[in-house]
């Protein structure tokens, strides 16, 4: 039985002047669920009905997961975050390495 998974999107973006590594896998979408009170049934709701929320926001989670298997704590007030993400043009970098990861985008097309 395979049980490698190919959802995985690894990307960096630049928070007040530091690049922090991101790992969007499951885990990430697991800890946006319980943080954020969201349903997995909604996700995609949540993610398309206000992306230049959801969209920082799945970078942010995707820092403190790749925290998780670094020992390393990412901890930023979250609007602050998200301002930052969207006021440097990142949007693109994070939303590309989502469709990568879910197969979607034009490095990862099913």
């Amino acid at each position: 039985m395979d049980l490698s998974n190919n959802f995985r999107g690894e990307f960096k973006v630049t928070f007040k002047k530091k690049e922090h590594e991101a790992l969007f896998t499951m885990n990430a979408i697991r800890l946006i669920l319980k943080n954020e009170k969201i349903e997995l049934k909604d996700f995609d709701q949540w993610v398309s009905s206000d992306p230049l929320t959801s969209v920082p926001m799945i970078a942010y989670y995707s820092i403190v997961n790749r925290g998780i298997y670094s020992g390393k704590k990412f901890k930023a007030d979250k609007e602050a975050f998200i301002a930052g993400i969207l006021d440097t043009n990142q949007l693109e970098i994070v939303s590309q390495a989502v469709a990568d990861a879910m197969g979607t985008g034009e490095s990862g097309k099913k």
